[in-house]
């Protein structure tokens, strides 16, 4: 197998890197790669990090997996894209610092487009082209504190019912069956649409990376590759689950400081005070109130965050009764 500049061989660990675009000076805008081969054929999973450059707790994930990974017992191939938006990276960035875009709206890309829709075109491109699945590793970045929940794209076909038998595996309690037009052009969702399971798991975020997190993302990966028969010993079932569905994203309409007054993973419900903005004199400018019925927490702006009037501060899921 041959991914971009690696050439895998069974039974072996390869780097290399991924070419995704160029620089003005000619040289590739390229994602680092590592290649886990098996000794048995089996299944191909795409891991990837870092579609947003400031979502750092994947790579360290990843080097852990992998220190503990046999080779030997390993069916098929595992391809880890640790940079799946290198230029996000490199300015620890949410978006492409070159044109303000956020990679994760816009797959499947174009090549004729702008530069983060030429890198979505490429990473997706050669996902699909390469995989049978695809596991995406994510968190809140410096602004925000995601709890530990898991996105994937239910939609009724083949490739949805599959998305949600692995998800089930990974050790995550938080399940938001996403089917919002919002994040149609998120990687894992498009995955999904072309006919391959793809996830998202998330965890911590808030300008820290936690062992706890780090063990949560090496959770993922051991469950998805044991979902796919590509481990030995069976996927991470627990005992019950939370699910949700439609998530709204909530903005303050004054700057200031912001007070949460809930944290993630909470459960919320319709008028419950969550937050507040207060301004530099140390008073109460803005409520922020629970818009749903009943939710759960996915994220929370990090506490006493100074935000801009406009700025996300509350990721509140709808609950949902467990899928039949």
């Amino acid at each position: 197998m041959k991914i971009g500049t690696v050439e895998a061989r069974q039974g072996t660990l390869s780097r290399g890197q991924l070419p995704l675009g160029e620089y003005p000076d000619g040289g590739a805008i390229a994602s680092p790669l590592i290649v886990a081969s098996g000794r048995k054929p089996g299944p191909v999973l795409w891991v990837q990090t870092c579609i947003h450059g400031n979502e750092v707790g994947g790579p360290v994930a990843v080097h852990r997996f992998l220190e503990s990974l046999d080779l030997e017992a390993l069916s098929g191939t595992i391809v880890f894209a640790l940079q799946g938006n290198p230029l996000a990276f490199r300015e620890l960035s949410r978006a492409t610092p070159q044109d303000g875009q956020n990679l994760n709206r816009l797959f499947p890309g174009s090549a004729q487009g702008s530069l983060s829709e030429i890198i979505a075109d490429r990473l997706i491109g050669t996902a699909l082209e390469t995989a049978d699945a695809m596991l995406d590793l994510h968190s809140g970045g410096h602004f925000m504190i995601t709890c530990h929940y898991a996105l994937y794209h239910d939609d009724g076909s083949a490739a949805g019912r599959e998305t949600a038998r692995l998800v089930r595996g990974l050790g995550v309690p938080n399940l938001w069956n996403s089917l919002e037009e919002w994040l149609s052009g998120a990687a894992f969702a498009q995955f999904t649409k072309a006919g391959k399971p793809g996830l998202i798991v998330e965890t911590g975020g808030g300008a820290r990376v936690t062992e706890e997190d780090i063990e949560r993302f090496v959770l993922a990966i051991e469950g998805m590759t044991r979902g796919l028969g590509m481990l030995p010993g069976a996927p991470v079932a627990l005992d019950a689950y939370r699910y949700g569905t439609n998530a709204v994203d909530l903005t303050a309409r004054r700057g200031g400081l912001y007070r949460s007054l809930v944290e993630a993973g909470d459960e919320v419900v319709r008028d419950q005070l969550v937050g507040e903005v207060i301004d530099i004199f140390g008073d109460v400018t803005e409520e922020v109130r629970c818009p749903l019925e009943h939710g759960w927490v996915g994220a929370i702006r990090r506490p006493w965050m100074p935000i801009y009037s406009g700025e996300e501060v509350i990721e509140i899921i709808e609950t949902m009764p467990e899928p039949a």
